[in-house]
């Protein structure tokens, strides 16, 4: 019985054991379909579309970032966008900005809770402060907001941050939380 082939074996074409089976079914690798893309202008023109679009619908909100990151950075934490406190977890290829916890900066982003601001940069705020360790200044704030929401997707948001911030003594005696979570949960965002 043969061998299995290693992944540095090469065949008699000079291409690794297996791939020379793959061209002659036609079919084609990840390396080479991605060199066809690169070369490829209707792809590269929707993709340049795509990042424009990207870039404008960012700076619809920019502003917004730029308030909050400025108030952040007077509490000690330099980040770009709210949502570097939430996506804050130590990742090798991502390289997040900012990691590890954020308390100081909780009644800031409570206090943006009662602030007008775009759906993005709210989602990103509720997100923010779905903490276990926030205590009632957080879920408070974060139950008052689920009361005035009118946004079902938003609103999801606030009922899964509670189910998060809020213990479960306290949620229990407010099964708005628990409605709210399953009558919007198709709507998130």
């Amino acid at each position: 019985m043969p061998r299995p082939a290693w992944p540095d074996d090469r065949d008699a074409t000079g291409l690794p054991a297996g791939l020379s089976r793959l061209k002659r079914r036609g079919k084609t690798t990840a390396a080479e379909h991605l060199a066809s893309l690169a070369k490829d202008p209707a792809f590269l023109a929707m993709r340049a579309r795509k990042e424009a679009e990207l870039a404008a619908f960012a700076a619809t909100f920019a502003d917004e970032e730029a308030l909050i990151a400025g108030e952040a950075a007077a509490v000690g934490y330099q980040i770009e966008s709210v949502w570097d406190f939430v996506n804050n977890r130590a990742d090798p290829i991502l390289k997040p900005k900012f990691t590890g916890s954020y308390e100081r900066a909780y009644p800031l982003l409570v206090r943006h809770l009662a602030v007008k601001h775009h759906p993005r940069v709210r989602e990103g705020i509720v997100r923010a402060l779905t903490v276990k360790d926030g205590g009632e200044a957080v879920w408070a704030a974060l139950l008052q907001q689920l009361r005035t929401e009118p946004d079902p997707a938003l609103k999801w948001v606030l009922a899964n941050a509670l189910r998060t911030a809020m213990p479960y003594k306290v949620r229990r005696k407010h099964p708005e939380i628990a409605a709210t979570y399953r009558e919007t949960a198709g709507t998130r965002m």
